[in-house]
């Protein structure tokens, strides 16, 4: 992990613009994992235990992986976290022309459809921005 760390840091010290933000949200997990680690807001690091067997060997490795994002939303994030964060923002320029695109990918039970519709006691991005752009529609 230490060398995928010192990348991260020459990697931080080039940034440019983004054109496409990618956000990642952690489902909360109830018991503890070592598959990854938070470097940051930004930085996520993975690491896994392999077994590779071949001629008669076995051979045993870790393969890390170091991944970055717009912005890291871990387990404990609420609803209005991220709409505040993530959809907020780009709504407020759609009268200006702007387009934007929501998408949400992972596995099966994973909290896609959790994140876009949520609950009824805590609101998914979908009913917020519809009643954001309604209240902003109706006081225009």
């Amino acid at each position: 992990l230490n060398l995928l760390s010192k990348l991260y840091e020459e990697d931080s010290e080039c940034e440019e613009p983004e054109l496409v933000q990618v956000y990642l949200r952690l489902k909360p997990c109830y018991k503890p994992s070592n598959l990854y680690e938070i470097r940051s807001d930004r930085c996520l690091i993975t690491s896994l235990d392999t077994t590779t067997a071949g001629h008669g060997r076995r051979t045993q490795h870790n393969v890390s992986k170091m991944y970055t994002f717009t912005h890291i939303f871990g387990p404990d994030s609420r609803q209005q976290e991220l709409f505040d964060s993530v959809v907020k923002d780009n709504l407020k320029k759609l009268p200006e022309g702007h387009n934007f695109t929501l998408l949400t990918y992972g596995a099966s039970g994973s909290g896609k459809t959790f994140t876009l519709m949520g609950t009824v006691s805590s609101p998914g991005l979908i009913p917020r921005s519809l009643e954001y752009i309604f209240k902003v529609v109706d006081v225009a």
